[in-house]
């Protein structure tokens, strides 16, 4: 009888152990982001309102059934350079009034369903990357393509205008990805997709302080576009200017099929071209946590600005987009 009663105890926590596990596991997987099925790979962004998803699912939605429309809105419209602050636009919730409308009902959309479109849009671009890089040439470019990199607000596209050179490799080239390289693994991914496919890469790396490329880019235009960006994501892009771009250019150093140019674009009205040693000084004048704080009461000022209605402050909605969760 006890060995039979043992035994009975042995079963019931072995029981009650497969359940926990079960249950601890189902709560992981919760937490883990979703990836909604199809060929695009589409993962769910994390923390969305029940709201958020729903925009969120209407877009991949979208993109999945329809992929070739959705390429050649995107191509027609923007051309060569792919951006996935551009692929956004795609979306009916995101942009109501269409492309690039500037009417105010467009506007608000965009601060409120950033978020929501986000990872959609990005799936797309990488599509619309993987696609170009398997067409010939179109007569006039050069099979290279240009990858730009920096900050959010960091003025990558006009900087590299001011430069005579790098404007004529750029309208030369047959693809150009604005991206930021805030990440190693996915840097090495673009480039090694770009020499598979016989293409040279430039890369231009284009630097702006993150406290005036903040307050100058990304405040001004998320309140004239709606275009906005988490404080913490514009962190992540300009810590990784200075953290992990050295390491994805000492990667490629020896490689002559890769070029890299770095821009300073601390002034705005005179970017140059500079060098890795300039990014590796530059470096050291801010901690993470320093820029946090730094940042933080910058938005703060120009949320109170937006309260009594003065120049260069924004409106309540466009401060939540921005804050997010940040404390």
């Amino acid at each position: 009888m006890a060995h039979k009663s043992n035994l009975r105890l042995i079963s019931s926590a072995i029981t009650l152990l497969f359940w926990a596990i079960l249950s601890f596991s189902c709560v992981l997987a919760a937490q883990e982001p979703r990836v909604y099925p199809g060929k695009l790979g589409i993962a769910g962004a994390k923390n969305l309102s029940p709201q958020e998803k729903q925009v969120e699912a209407r877009f991949v939605a979208y993109l999945e059934a329809h992929t070739d429309e959705a390429i050649a809105r995107y191509v027609e419209r923007y051309g060569k350079e792919i951006n996935s602050d551009n692929a956004r636009e795609l979306s009916s919730d995101y942009a109501p009034g269409g492309m690039d409308a500037e009417d105010p009902a467009t506007v608000a959309a965009r601060t409120q369903w950033g978020e929501s479109v986000h990872e959609p849009a990005s799936a797309l671009a990488r599509e619309i990357y993987r696609r170009a890089l398997k067409k010939d040439s179109a007569p006039g470019r050069h099979p290279r393509v240009v990858l730009t990199a920096g900050g959010a607000g960091a003025g990558k596209t006009t900087s590299i205008r001011k430069l005579a050179e790098l404007a004529r490799a750029v309208q030369a080239a047959d693809i150009v990805y604005d991206t930021t390289l805030s990440s190693v693994r996915s840097a090495v991914e673009r480039i090694a997709q770009a020499l598979d496919a016989r293409r040279m890469v430039s890369i231009f790396l284009v630097y702006r302080d993150p406290i005036d490329a903040f307050v100058n880019g990304v405040l001004p235009r998320a309140t004239s576009m709606g275009r906005t960006v988490l404080l913490e994501v514009f962190l992540d892009t300009h810590m990784a200017a200075v953290e992990v771009f050295p390491r994805i250019a000492d990667s490629y150093k020896d490689d002559p099929r890769v070029a890299i140019t770095v821009i300073d674009n601390h002034e705005t009205e005179n970017a140059t071209a500079s060098d890795l040693k300039f990014i590796e000084t530059i470096g050291r004048k801010y901690s993470r946590a320093a820029l946090k704080i730094a940042l933080l009461r910058a938005l703060d000022d120009a949320h109170e600005k937006g309260k009594k209605g003065g120049a260069n402050g924004i409106s309540e909605s466009v401060y939540r987009a921005i804050k997010g969760r940040a404390p």
